[in-house]
């Protein structure tokens, strides 16, 4: 149902200007909803009382916002939101690469502190270039108003627009390789200041058509890293379409990598 109780959207650390209704059936089902969010933190509070604790729920609904399409109706759209009990933000990001998988489009993160996210361990999600949503795992403070033990991945995005950019998006085939993959695992040590995605973008440009796969693995602060700074080590995974790939070509997609990071960025290799 899409009917809050007041004080709801303020407790999953969200604006709590929801759109009132004026005539409701009980006073706790006097807001409109305007996140799936608080829902979901109520499912996973249900279950951890019944003894149900690392558990996932996926949702799509509608929500509704200030924002008027007329002189009497709010502004209504579709959401697709998720929320893994027990799980971290990289579960919740591999989850929006398999969406975007399927839809055939890209995503970009930004550093950013959603309100009622973790600080340093969410983001706003860019799906080819457009602001949809954001990922990354509930605020402490939100879970400890629900009660609710662990760490909590999240991720929320505009559905509509989603499908908008899927529907444009034209799938291309890649023939699969018959010949052996080789990863390769980097860790660099940069500041604080310097987005994920930069770095990914110099690695995949200077890996280039060997690669095929490319994950971050870790992020790390404290020492003997420096203060102000984070270590990010990413695995890529490169593989030839004609050929298995010898030990020197591995080796100089590797020092090409480290190369063009330190040429770029300010980031140094961690060894």
């Amino acid at each position: 149902m899409p009917f809050l109780a007041p004080g709801d959207l303020e407790r999953a650390g969200l604006d709590g200007r929801g759109l009132v209704i004026t005539n409701p059936l009980a006073a706790e089902e006097s807001v409109l909803r305007t996140s799936l969010r608080p829902g979901l933190l109520r499912s996973v509070v249900h279950n951890q009382s019944h003894r149900l604790h690392d558990v996932s729920f996926f949702e799509i609904g509608r929500v509704y916002a200030a924002g008027a399409v007329s002189d009497a109706l709010p502004y209504e759209h579709e959401r697709v939101s998720v929320i893994l009990a027990g799980r971290t933000a990289p579960a919740a990001v591999d989850i929006l690469d398999e969406l975007c998988r399927w839809s055939g489009t890209s995503f970009t993160l930004k550093a950013s502190e959603p309100s009622g996210l973790h600080p340093t361990r969410s983001a706003k999600v860019y799906v080819e270039g457009e602001f949809l949503g954001e990922v990354g795992e509930i605020h402490p403070t939100v879970l400890d108003a629900y009660g609710i033990g662990g760490r909590v991945a999240w991720l929320d995005l505009d559905l509509d627009g989603l499908l908008d950019r899927a529907a444009s998006a034209t799938p291309t085939y890649r023939p699969v390789s018959r010949f052996p993959s080789s990863d390769i695992d980097l860790a660099f040590e940069v500041d604080d200041a310097v987005a994920v995605d930069d770095v990914e973008a110099v690695l995949r440009g200077a890996a280039g058509e060997l690669l095929v796969d490319f994950w971050l693995f870790d992020v790390f602060r404290g020492a003997p890293v420096a203060r102000g700074r984070r270590s990010l080590a990413f695995t890529l995974r490169l593989q030839a379409a004609d050929r298995t790939l010898t030990d020197d070509e591995v080796a100089f997609v590797r020092e090409r990598c480290i190369d063009a990071v330190h040429a770029a960025l300010p980031a140094r290799l961690r060894t």
